[in-house]
Protein backbone atom coordinates (compact mmCIF):
# COMPACT_ATOMS: atom_id res chain seq x y z
CA UNK A 1 0.00 0.00 0.00
CA UNK A 2 1.35 3.73 -1.28
CA UNK A 3 1.08 6.55 1.46
CA UNK A 4 -0.99 9.46 -0.81
CA UNK A 5 1.17 12.81 0.32
CA UNK A 6 -1.41 15.03 -1.60
CA UNK A 7 -4.36 16.34 0.18
CA UNK A 8 -8.11 14.72 0.91
CA UNK A 9 -10.61 16.95 -0.62
CA UNK A 10 -12.47 17.42 2.79
CA UNK A 11 -8.91 18.55 4.10
CA UNK A 12 -8.78 21.57 1.39
CA UNK A 13 -12.48 22.16 2.17
CA UNK A 14 -12.15 22.96 5.95
CA UNK A 15 -9.11 25.16 5.20
CA UNK A 16 -11.08 26.67 2.05
CA UNK A 17 -13.61 27.31 4.83
CA UNK A 18 -11.32 29.06 7.19
CA UNK A 19 -10.23 31.45 4.75
CA UNK A 20 -13.39 32.44 3.55
CA UNK A 21 -14.70 32.92 7.07
CA UNK A 22 -11.65 35.18 7.68
CA UNK A 23 -12.21 37.30 4.56
CA UNK A 24 -15.81 37.70 5.01
CA UNK A 25 -15.21 39.23 8.58
CA UNK A 26 -12.24 40.86 7.01
CA UNK A 27 -14.54 42.26 4.86
CA UNK A 28 -17.32 43.57 7.29
CA UNK A 29 -14.49 45.28 9.62
CA UNK A 30 -13.83 47.18 6.67
CA UNK A 31 -16.76 48.27 5.51
CA UNK A 32 -17.26 49.56 9.21
CA UNK A 33 -14.30 51.53 8.87
CA UNK A 34 -14.73 53.19 6.13
CA UNK A 35 -17.97 54.32 6.80
CA UNK A 36 -16.54 55.63 10.12
CA UNK A 37 -14.57 57.29 8.50
CA UNK A 38 -16.64 58.51 5.93
CA UNK A 39 -18.59 59.93 8.95
CA UNK A 40 -15.75 61.89 10.86
CA UNK A 41 -14.59 63.17 7.22
CA UNK A 42 -17.68 64.86 6.99
CA UNK A 43 -18.28 65.99 10.02
CA UNK A 44 -14.60 67.62 9.91
CA UNK A 45 -15.84 69.21 6.78
CA UNK A 46 -18.56 71.09 8.14
CA UNK A 47 -16.42 72.19 10.62
CA UNK A 48 -13.78 73.71 8.50
CA UNK A 49 -17.18 75.44 6.85
CA UNK A 50 -18.35 76.98 10.30
CA UNK A 51 -14.90 77.73 11.36
CA UNK A 52 -14.81 79.66 7.87
CA UNK A 53 -17.84 81.65 8.34
CA UNK A 54 -16.72 82.66 11.97
CA UNK A 55 -13.01 84.12 11.08
CA UNK A 56 -14.91 85.74 8.18
CA UNK A 57 -17.94 87.21 10.48
CA UNK A 58 -14.73 88.28 12.77
CA UNK A 59 -12.59 90.05 9.76
CA UNK A 60 -15.56 91.53 7.93
CA UNK A 61 -14.35 89.84 5.05
CA UNK A 62 -16.48 91.45 2.68
CA UNK A 63 -17.87 88.69 -0.02
CA UNK A 64 -19.34 91.63 -1.84
CA UNK A 65 -17.10 94.73 -2.04
CA UNK A 66 -20.28 96.95 -2.94
CA UNK A 67 -22.27 95.86 0.80
CA UNK A 68 -22.64 98.98 3.04
CA UNK A 69 -24.46 97.03 5.83
CA UNK A 70 -22.86 93.76 6.57
CA UNK A 71 -24.68 90.82 8.36
CA UNK A 72 -21.95 88.95 8.63
CA UNK A 73 -21.87 84.95 7.60
CA UNK A 74 -24.55 82.32 7.89
CA UNK A 75 -24.34 78.57 7.67
CA UNK A 76 -27.43 76.77 6.59
CA UNK A 77 -27.92 73.38 7.40
CA UNK A 78 -30.49 71.01 6.34
CA UNK A 79 -30.57 67.25 6.50
CA UNK A 80 -28.73 66.60 3.82
CA UNK A 81 -26.51 69.09 2.50
CA UNK A 82 -25.46 72.65 4.12
CA UNK A 83 -24.39 76.05 2.47
CA UNK A 84 -22.76 79.40 3.65
CA UNK A 85 -24.34 82.56 2.74
CA UNK A 86 -23.11 86.11 3.01
CA UNK A 87 -25.31 89.20 4.31
CA UNK A 88 -25.81 92.44 3.23
CA UNK A 89 -28.40 94.66 4.65
CA UNK A 90 -29.65 91.65 6.93
CA UNK A 91 -29.93 89.59 2.90
CA UNK A 92 -28.50 86.65 3.01
CA UNK A 93 -26.43 85.29 -0.23
CA UNK A 94 -25.45 81.58 -1.14
CA UNK A 95 -21.93 81.57 -1.55
CA UNK A 96 -21.33 77.88 -1.77
CA UNK A 97 -23.40 74.85 -0.75
CA UNK A 98 -22.12 71.40 -0.03
CA UNK A 99 -23.47 68.39 0.15
CA UNK A 100 -22.95 65.68 2.68
CA UNK A 101 -22.13 62.11 1.51
CA UNK A 102 -24.46 59.23 0.50
CA UNK A 103 -25.76 57.64 3.99
CA UNK A 104 -24.90 60.84 5.98
CA UNK A 105 -27.25 62.95 7.36
CA UNK A 106 -27.62 66.15 9.89
CA UNK A 107 -30.72 64.91 12.45
CA UNK A 108 -30.18 67.43 14.83
CA UNK A 109 -29.37 70.97 14.73
CA UNK A 110 -30.94 71.79 11.29
CA UNK A 111 -30.98 75.59 10.38
CA UNK A 112 -29.48 79.07 10.61
CA UNK A 113 -25.86 79.84 12.44
CA UNK A 114 -25.51 83.21 11.86
CA UNK A 115 -21.94 84.72 13.00
CA UNK A 116 -22.65 88.37 13.03
CA UNK A 117 -19.77 90.65 12.27
CA UNK A 118 -17.09 90.87 14.97
CA UNK A 119 -18.86 87.79 16.40
CA UNK A 120 -21.42 90.14 18.12
CA UNK A 121 -23.85 88.34 19.57
CA UNK A 122 -23.75 85.83 17.10
CA UNK A 123 -26.92 83.39 16.80
CA UNK A 124 -27.34 79.27 16.66
CA UNK A 125 -30.27 77.50 15.77
CA UNK A 126 -28.81 75.23 18.36
CA UNK A 127 -25.42 74.48 20.59
CA UNK A 128 -25.29 70.31 19.14
CA UNK A 129 -25.43 69.55 15.59
CA UNK A 130 -25.43 65.85 15.01
CA UNK A 131 -24.29 64.14 11.95
CA UNK A 132 -25.63 59.94 11.05
CA UNK A 133 -24.25 57.74 9.07
CA UNK A 134 -27.53 55.46 8.16
CA UNK A 135 -25.10 52.67 6.79
CA UNK A 136 -23.61 51.58 10.24
CA UNK A 137 -26.57 53.20 12.37
CA UNK A 138 -23.72 55.35 13.97
CA UNK A 139 -23.40 59.59 15.06
CA UNK A 140 -21.08 61.97 15.48
CA UNK A 141 -21.88 65.25 17.68
CA UNK A 142 -20.62 68.70 17.06
CA UNK A 143 -20.54 71.38 19.49
CA UNK A 144 -20.72 74.88 19.14
CA UNK A 145 -20.67 77.12 22.08
CA UNK A 146 -22.30 80.87 22.27
CA UNK A 147 -19.33 82.47 21.28
CA UNK A 148 -18.63 80.26 18.89
CA UNK A 149 -16.12 77.59 19.53
CA UNK A 150 -16.87 74.97 17.69
CA UNK A 151 -15.51 71.21 18.24
CA UNK A 152 -15.83 67.79 17.47
CA UNK A 153 -16.22 64.68 19.89
CA UNK A 154 -14.73 61.83 18.46
CA UNK A 155 -16.57 59.28 19.96
CA UNK A 156 -19.25 57.45 17.80
CA UNK A 157 -22.58 57.02 19.27
CA UNK A 158 -25.62 54.68 18.24
CA UNK A 159 -28.44 56.60 17.13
Amino acid sequence: MKKSTGFTIIELLVVISIVLVFIGTTLVQYNNFTEQTKLRNEAKKLIDVLELAKKKAFSADLFDKNCVNFSGYRIIISSDSYSLSFGCASVYSVVQNYNLSTNITATVGTGNYNFSPLMNNPSFISNTIRLKNSAINKCLNISISPIGIVELNETLVSC
